[in-house]
């Protein structure tokens, strides 16, 4: 007997928690599994202690986005038996600590709504991507289009959605989707120096800077400035100041001598 791979693994590397959509026999393809591991995945990642989330797909691809052959043929899922796990992009977007998706290959659906709801989205420069839904016939799913008019305006993402052809890397990064590119062969290595520089800074005010993106995407200034003025004042009053101050100090007495 065959014991199948989850279909989602996740593991510790220090204080950065990496979560791995992994099919990769089928370039990571979506299925309802998936949706369902990757959501029960999420929620103890948002309630540990890890500084910084990296989400990335096993082998060549991020996500081709939904499995049209994956043999799932039971019939059309209900809003009553998957309605919770479309809210892993939820967890992404709004968990304390500082999301990534590592981006390679393919990207794509369902798996680029789950990119684009992180805090920085990372690729190689030979990722590919598309939303990918008209041409299935179906209208759109994993908040990607609540994303994508936050990431690159409500007219691009009009384009990327109406007419939803591969876009490169090259022209994700010029639009604002990606903000780096890296070589396909230093990927992972690349982001997860980059989770690593992240997840060194003390745990407060790390947390307290996500908060404050949080809060500002729904608050208006007058609002906003006084919640940002609290949690500056008590970040100000912990040890994390002293520290970081400290930290500032070393640092450039070691570039001056």
């Amino acid at each position: 007997m065959t014991i199948s791979e989850p279909p989602v693994r996740v593991e510790r590397r220090g204080a950065v928690s990496i979560v791995t959509l992994s099919r990769p026999g089928r370039r990571n393809g979506v299925t309802i599994e998936m949706c369902e591991e990757l959501y029960s995945a999420l929620r103890p990642v948002a309630e540990s202690d890890a500084r910084v989330v990296v989400l990335r797909g096993a082998g060549d691809d991020f996500s081709v986005g939904a499995d049209l052959t994956g043999g799932e043929s039971s019939g059309p899922p209900t809003l009553e038996q998957l309605g919770p796990v479309y809210h892993a992009s939820t967890f992404l977007h709004t968990m304390p600590q500082v999301t990534i998706a590592a981006i390679d290959g393919g990207c794509a659906g369902a798996a680029m709504g789950w990119a684009c709801a992180c805090d920085f989205r990372f690729a190689s420069e030979r990722a590919r991507f598309a939303t990918g839904f008209l041409k299935v016939g179906v209208s759109g799913d994993m908040g990607l289009v609540w994303s994508l008019e936050r990431l690159v305006g409500a007219a691009r993402a009009r384009e990327l959605l109406f007419f939803p052809e591969k876009l490169t890397a090259p022209d994700a990064l010029a639009m604002g989707l990606v903000t780096r590119l890296f070589p396909a062969r230093t990927l992972h290595g690349d982001v997860l120096a980059l989770a690593d520089e992240l997840a060194a800074h003390h745990p407060f005010p790390l947390r307290m800077m996500k908060a404050n993106i949080l809060s500002a995407e729904r608050m208006d200034l007058e609002e906003y400035i006084e919640v940002e003025s609290a949690r500056h004042l008590h970040v100000s009053a912990s040890p994390s100041l002293r520290e970081g101050i400290a930290a500032f100090a070393r640092a450039r007495s070691t570039k001056s001598s």
